[in-house]
């Protein structure tokens, strides 16, 4: 189980919660392929009568190798665009399920026109998340990102928001699902790249939290965006329960955060990094931040990032969660992993890092970030310096 305070918990999966469905879908990022892969081999295994889809940025950049995996590990459908028209077709009967993996591609939906998602009791009932020990659910108000960093799947893909009507709907069945099932707290998170990005918007989200009568939340911002707008960024947030924000901070080195083209081809600043974690700090305002080791990057580069993570981790926090406890600052840092569809992948097949070379053929259990004490698969055969070092840093 994972929180949104960034804590968790191992626990043992039942798998006999799947014979409750007819059909399994997956939203799976690069990242989380091969545990993806594992789950959809058990299904196959135990479970033949379900009819398992993938969907997500996974399938649209690797969907050779989805489409060729073994048939015991194989998915019934391939959805790499939009799944609101293939999951209907699917669930409607208008495709059956073959022998081999069918991919079915749309991308004619506009956002704005669909309605919010159905939130049936049951399902909520079996949410297990938390944010400062308040049940929490996920909605989100986009797909897509803004910003074109070069490590990130979603990096050359365009911001397509959902209306607010949707948003506004969603958020009020959610607050309904918590009522129903005695909580006497309930909070929310939007996880998408474009929770928190200027004081208008923010503004508006932070209304409704408050209509529905929500005791805390979390978002995504930037941290070029906090230092801009500083408190008319996120006082709003706070006033309204906000407690925790995540943020990319990337790296210390303004050598790798440059390479990165985190701006759409402006410059940002290291200095930002520390700046923006200051000013929500002030605030009361916890942020998790989330940085990364890049295989080009020589001891300075190391040197400048840990001193960056020590400051995050040690800048205190002017506020207290809903449970009392005063709050800190958490830092996820793990080694970046050029996925394909990436613009850090083609730089590297052509050549453009240099001292950094990938193996031929990439097995997607070496996809995966964010493991144990940080791991990362490793999917080099040349970097900067050895693997241990980056691996110590």
């Amino acid at each position: 189980m994972r929180t949104g305070d960034r804590t968790g918990q191992d626990a043992v999966f039942d798998h006999a919660i799947l014979a409750d469905y007819n059909i399994v879908g997956m939203s799976v990022m690069s990242p989380q392929a091969s545990d993806a892969y594992l789950l959809n081999q058990l299904i196959n295994e135990l479970y033949p009568q379900i009819t398992t889809v993938i969907g997500g940025s996974h399938p649209r950049y690797y969907q050779d190798q989805v489409k060729t995996l073994p048939e015991s590990v194989a998915f019934d459908f391939i959805v790499p665009q939009d799944g609101w028209g293939p999951m209907h077709q699917i669930a409607s009967g208008q495709i059956c399920k073959t022998k081999k993996s069918i991919v079915l591609s749309d991308n004619s939906l506009k956002l704005t026109e669909l309605p919010a998602p159905s939130r049936p009791l049951a399902l909520m009932e079996r949410y297990n998340f938390d944010i400062a020990g308040v049940p929490a659910y996920h909605t989100i108000t986009a797909l897509g990102c803004p910003f074109t960093c070069n490590f990130c799947e979603s990096g050359r893909e365009n911001v397509r928001k959902f209306s607010e009507a949707m948003i506004d709907r969603d958020l009020s069945v959610m607050a309904d699902a918590h009522q129903n099932l005695a909580h006497q707290k309930k909070a929310v998170m939007f996880f998408d790249d474009v929770g928190l990005m200027n004081p208008k918007q923010v503004a508006g989200l932070a209304g409704l939290v408050h209509q529905y009568n929500y005791t805390t939340w979390r978002a995504f911002t930037h941290a070029y965006l906090v230092v801009r707008f500083k408190e008319r960024l996120l006082t709003p947030f706070a006033e309204t329960g906000g407690r925790r924000i995540g943020m990319g901070l990337e790296t210390g080195s303004q050598r790798s955060l440059d390479l990165i083209n985190k701006r759409n081809g402006k410059r940002q600043l290291v200095e930002e990094h520390y700046q923006a974690v200051k000013i929500a700090n002030d605030l009361g305002v916890a942020v998790d931040a989330f940085t990364m080791i890049y295989p080009w990057e020589d001891e300075q580069d190391l040197r400048d990032t840990t001193a960056m993570v020590e400051q995050i981790a040690q800048n205190p926090v002017n506020g207290i969660d809903e449970n009392g406890r005063p709050m800190k600052n958490h830092v996820d840092s793990t080694i970046m992993t050029p996925f394909q569809g990436t613009q850090f992948f083609d730089m590297i097949l052509l050549g453009k890092l240099p001292g950094v070379e990938m193996v031929p053929e990439i097995d997607p259990g070496t996809l995966y970030y964010k493991g144990n004490h940080g791991g990362s698969g490793w999917p080099y055969q040349k970097t900067r310096l050895p693997k241990e070092q980056y691996e110590e840093a």
